[in-house]
C-alpha cells in the first residue's frame, strides 16, 4: 500500500539538521538564482547575508551560528541581499546570474535525456551482476542492441513510403506477417542483449545464476534471493532490472550502479520527448486492478539546485500526489496523462526517496495547491563514466 502522500510533510525545522539550513535553486529561464534560508530562531540585528568575493558562495550568519552554500552559478555581486523587517524564521531572496556566470549548457534542452547503459557503451566484454551480492548473472554477451521506443509499430505508417504487402495479396495481415505490427515481438538471440531505458532483455541461455519462480515469472539472484528481473510468459526472455544490477562495461574492474531514481527519471523524459505530455500515472500490477497509484507532474524537467549540505545537483522538479482508481483517471485524462509501471518494490522506492525530498525543501516550497513538491535526481554525461561500486555504495 502507498503511504498518503498529500499527508502534511515534516517540517524542516523539527528535524535534526543544522541550525542554520539554507537551499538554492537555478532558473535559468529567468536568469536568477531563488535562495531559502531557514533559521532556528526568528531573524534580528545579528542576522547577516553576503555574496563571497568569487561570486559563488554565499555566507549567512545569526548569532553565535553561520552557514554557508555553493550557488549553482555564480550571482552578481552587487545582489541586492537585505534582511527583511518582519520577524521570521524563514528567509528567501533573489540572486541575478552574473553576466560571465558559466551557465551550464548541459540544461538544453531541458528535456534531453541521458540513458544509463545505452548500447553504444556496452562490448563483448560487459558483464551484468547481482547489484546486492556480485553474483555474475551475464558474462556472454557479444552484441548489445537498442529497443526502439515504445510506439515504434504505431509509426510505421510514417516510416514508410510503401506500406507492408504479402504475394497473396492479403494487406490486411502483412505487417504482422513482416514483423511490423504491433503485435509482434521484439526477442533477443542467442549472445545477443536489446537494451531499454529501464531494464535488459536477454535469452535465457545468456544468463546464469537466476532462478526463475514460476507462479510470478519472477527472477531471483541464485545467490542472495534479491528480485532482479521478470520472465516473459510468452516467449520466455528475461527482462533484468537495471536498478537492481550493476554492470562492468569491459575488462576494466570497475562496475557502475543507478539507483531507482535515476532510472525513473529517465523512463519519465523518454515519455516527455515520444508522447509530449508531462503527466504520468505511476502504479504496480494491472492499471485494471489496482486501487491506488502515485501521479507525477514533472514541472521542470531540469534545474540545478544546492543546499548547505550539498554541493549543486541536477534534478527533475516534481509534483506529485495519491490517486484512487487510477484506470478512470487515465481514461479522464485522455491523451494529457501517460502511465508508467513499476514492480512494487521501485514505486515504494520512488514514494519514498520523493517524500526525502521535500523535507529537503524548505516548507514554504513543499507544497502547491493539493500537490507535494519533490525532487528526482537527473544523470548528467559526465556521470555516464565507469564510478566504482564501492564510491556509489
Amino acid at each position: 500500500m502507498l503511504d498518503d502522500v498529500g499527508a502534511k510533510e515534516e517540517s524542516l525545522c523539527n528535524r535534526k539538521m543544522p541550525k542554520i539550513y539554507l537551499y538554492a535553486e537555478l532558473l535559468l529561464n529567468i536568469r536568477q538564482i531563488t535562495v531559502f534560508a531557514i533559521l532556528p530562531s526568528s531573524c534580528n540585528e545579528s542576522t547577516q547575508i553576503e555574496l563571497d568575493a568569487d561570486q559563488k558562495r554565499l555566507r549567512l550568519s545569526h548569532g553565535d551560528e553561520e552557514a554557508l552554500i555553493e550557488l549553482p552559478c555564480s550571482a552578481l555581486d552587487n545582489a541586492n541581499l537585505k534582511i527583511p523587517t518582519v520577524s521570521t524564521k524563514e528567509l528567501s531572496f533573489r540572486l541575478a546570474i552574473s553576466g560571465s556566470a558559466n551557465l551550464p549548457g548541459r540544461l538544453k534542452p531541458a528535456t534531453d535525456n541521458t540513458i544509463p547503459w545505452p548500447a553504444l557503451k556496452l562490448t563483448p566484454e560487459t558483464q551484468l551482476a547481482c547489484g546486492c551480492c556480485g553474483k555474475r548473472l551475464v558474462t556472454d554477451v557479444k552484441v548489445w542492441k537498442d529497443l526502439p521506443s515504445g510506439g515504434w509499430a504505431d509509426m510505421m505508417d510514417f516510416w514508410h513510403c510503401h506500406k507492408p504487402t504479402t504475394e497473396n495479396g492479403n494487406d490486411a495481415s502483412a505487417g504482422s506477417n513482416k514483423g511490423y505490427a504491433a503485435s509482434k515481438i521484439l526477442g533477443p538471440r542467442a549472445g545477443e542483449g536489446l537494451v531499454d531505458v529501464s531494464y535488459f532483455l536477454l535469452a535465457e541461455s545468456d544468463c546464469t545464476g537466476i532462478v526463475a519462480m514460476s507462479s510470478q515469472n519472477l527472477l531471483k539472484c541464485s545467490n542472495c534471493q534479491r528480485f532482479v528481473g521478470v520472465k516473459d510468459p510468452d516467449d520466455g526472455t528475461f527482462r533484468l532490472f537495471k536498478w537492481n544490477i550493476k554492470v562492468q562495461l569491459s575488462d576494466d574492474p570497475t562496475w557502475e550502479e543507478y539507483s531507482v531514481q535515476e532510472i525513473v527519471s529517465a523512463q519519465l523524459l523518454a515519455l516527455i520527448e515520444e508522447q509530449a505530455t508531462y503527466r504520468f500515472v505511476v502504479y504496480s500490477g494491472n492499471v485494471e486492478e489496482v486501487q491506488e497509484a502515485l501521479l507525477l507532474w514533472v514541472f521542470t524537467p531540469d534545474l540545478l539546485y544546492a543546499t548547505s549540505t550539498k554541493p549543486p545537483q541536477r534534478a527533475m522538479k516534481i509534483f506529485y500526489t495519491k490517486i484512487k482508481d487510477p484506470s478512470a483517471t487515465l481514461e479522464k485524462q485522455n491523451n494529457k496523462t501517460e502511465e508508467l509501471q513499476l514492480p512494487n518494490y521501485a514505486l515504494e522506492k520512488l514514494q519514498s526517496d520523493l517524500k526525502s525530498s521535500t523535507n529537503m525543501l524548505p516548507p514554504s516550497a513543499q507544497k502547491h495547491q493539493n500537490w507535494t513538491i519533490g525532487l528526482l535526481p537527473r544523470l548528467t554525461h559526465e556521470e555516464l563514466t565507469p564510478k566504482a561500486f564501492a564510491a556509489a555504495t
